[in-house]
């Protein structure tokens, strides 16, 4: 779709998802993926700073809204080289553009670094 925004129905997902994801203890890996269309925007040169930016966002939305703290997220963005599905077809591509949300094994411990 060439957009990172975060649409109503999106930010509705990932305030149920953060609810629950606060009950645990562990870190968290947000990824950003894309189809393979290439991009080229001011704001988005490639595939790699979209896929970046929707994790971002997402990573932004959990620590404002979901109060889950900064320390225990990461973003990373894929651009389309980690696709679900084959890019070959309009409905493909579609499920290609997502964010995923690791729990990671990691236990997050709030101490004071040495």
């Amino acid at each position: 779709s060439g957009s990172a925004n975060l649409t109503p129905q999106a930010k509705s997902i990932i305030a149920d998802i953060g609810v629950r994801l606060q009950s645990l203890p562990n870190y968290f890996r947000v990824e950003g993926h894309t189809d393979n269309v290439p991009i080229n925007t001011p704001q988005y040169p490639s595939n790699w700073e979209l896929s970046a930016a929707r994790a971002t966002n997402v990573v932004q939305e959990l620590i404002v809204q979901c109060d889950i703290a900064s320390e225990r997220l990461s973003a990373t963005g894929y651009g389309e080289y980690r696709p679900k599905v084959a890019n070959d077809s309009v409905e493909h591509r579609q499920m290609n553009r997502r964010v995923d949300i690791l729990i990671l094994r990691d236990v997050y411990k709030d101490v004071e670094p040495n």
